[in-house]
């Protein structure tokens, strides 16, 4: 059976990679992994019909591939069958250009402007902004670039575009450009950026996120802000602050989001950690357990809500 799975990855992924230009990838890095959460969700904040114990999950087959020395040409797929039966595209994507500058098209994301270390389970009671709505993986025909330039010494900066028909804009989520900062040396990373478009038909987004993280050498600290506003008959504003740290396999982290309403605003706050662990000394198993907590207050109403969650996550990458 393990032999079989290996061989129709081998061969899906080979498949695909030869759509997007077999003399460009001959020697594609090909892979597969299976993820499989078990989490149980109470709360408030949870709706009735998700309390309780589920279990979802899906198998990933990759083929990635880059060729070329002075100009390069780079492309990734990357499929999913998921538990309910149903089948989706993670990344699919093609890059070309040199080291100093490149162009990205297909569905991929870009920086993330709001990382959280050790993520494997953060349910936000309400919403916490993190200038991430135009980042991309967007569904459907929706159209994404992103032109990069490197300017040396760690320093980069990225314009991400994404574009649909309005009869799309709901299903896809959003439109609109964003550019990004980044710069890199050592143990310290920096990212600033922006982003502005529509979230919805008539409803806009923009919004500014930093973030920045350094490595101590076996403890990272990662700290986020983040501000915007949302819905343009509105203008509601938004923010949000995120702390997280990972020592070895071990993340643990604080958010931390206010969004105006109408008289006030509501405050969410969230406290969230997960475990890796390393499964029967199998190369590429592991277990990891994960909790979640998190409430948000209404200035309006007095009223807090909550959502506690707890999730035990399997992985094995064949």
């Amino acid at each position: 059976m393990h032999k079989k799975i290996k061989l129709i990855a081998r061969t899906t992924s080979a498949a695909a990679l030869l759509a997007i230009g077999s003399s460009a990838f001959a020697a594609p890095e090909i892979g597969a992994n299976i993820e499989l959460d078990n989490t149980n969700r109470s709360g408030g904040a949870v709706a009735a019909g998700d309390k309780g114990l589920s279990q979802s999950g899906r198998v990933e087959i990759s083929a990635s591939s880059k060729a070329g020395t002075n100009w390069f040409v780079a492309g990734k797929s990357a499929f999913v069958t998921k538990k309910d039966g149903t089948l989706g595209t993670d990344d699919m994507w093609i890059q070309l250009g040199s080291a100093t500058g490149d162009v990205k098209l297909g569905r991929f994301e870009s920086a993330d402007l709001f990382p959280l270390a050790g993520d494997t389970l953060v349910n936000h009671a309400g919403n916490v902004y993190g200038a991430n709505t135009l980042r991309g993986r967007k569904a459907g025909d929706v159209f994404h670039a992103q032109g990069t330039i490197n300017f040396g010494a760690g320093l980069s900066f990225e314009l991400g575009l994404i574009e649909t028909t309005n009869n799309n804009i709901v299903g896809s989520g959003s439109k609109g450009t964003r550019p990004v900062l980044s710069y890199a040396s050592g143990p310290l990373t920096l990212r600033a950026g922006v982003e502005s478009g529509e979230y919805a038909s008539g409803n806009r987004v923009s919004g500014s996120g930093l973030t920045g993280s350094y490595d101590f050498g076996g403890f990272k600290l990662t700290a986020n802000i983040a501000q915007g506003k949302q819905d343009s008959a509105t203008a509601l504003n938004q923010s949000a602050i995120g702390l997280s740290a990972s020592v070895g396999n071990l993340g643990l982290g604080f958010a931390s989001g206010t969004n105006d309403i109408t008289g006030g605003d509501t405050k969410v706050s969230t406290v969230y950690g997960s475990y890796k662990i390393p499964l029967f000394d199998v190369s590429g198993a592991s277990v990891t357990p994960a909790f979640s907590s998190s409430t948000v207050k209404n200035s309006v109403t007095g009223i807090s809500t909550d959502e506690n969650a707890f999730r035990v996550r399997l992985n094995y990458t064949f």
